[in-house]
């Protein structure tokens, strides 16, 4: 159980964070509007892990949108995202507690570039195990105007 989880903790970030900023390349205000809608898309991912959802996971990715995992596996798109999402979610049950922090945020015109950290706190054999890391995710902006994920990956701590 305790493997499956740490594949599959991905992209994840709340409050503390800090902005990288460019005046010659981006706006504080497009900066600050697009933390915002990212803030509130990995409150969504936090919540689903607490409820055990995949469907809130899958929900946050953009039609094209991939998750990186290891072994060179990817997953395209809200679908697949959802079925491989789904059982490991299901095995680790409700109430895993993310903690998740951004580090940085870049913003390029439509696209977000944010990395941060993340701790997964769960239950194995009746014992809290807590898994943490770093990741990496890419935003971009669709044509409603919401943020959506186009790539998401943990990343390796070797």
């Amino acid at each position: 159980m305790k493997q499956v989880i740490a594949l599959c903790l991905f992209a994840v970030a709340t409050a503390d964070t800090s902005f990288a900023t460019d005046p010659g390349n981006q706006n504080q205000a497009t900066l600050t509007e697009a933390h915002e809608a990212i803030d509130k898309g990995n409150g969504q991912w936090i919540d689903a892990w607490d409820k055990a959802d995949a469907s809130l996971i899958a929900g946050l990715f953009a039609p094209d949108g991939i998750m990186l995992g290891r072994n060179g596996k990817l997953f395209k798109g809200p679908q697949q995202v959802l079925e491989h999402m789904k059982p490991v979610m299901e095995s680790a049950g409700k109430g895993v507690k993310a903690v998740v922090t951004t580090v940085d945020l870049w913003l390029d015109g439509e696209t977000a570039y944010e990395t941060g950290k993340f701790s997964y706190t769960f239950q194995e054999k009746g014992k809290p195990v807590t898994e943490d890391g770093r990741y990496v995710t890419i935003w971009k902006r669709q044509n409603d105007g919401s943020w959506k994920i186009i790539m998401d990956m943990g990343v390796p701590k070797n």
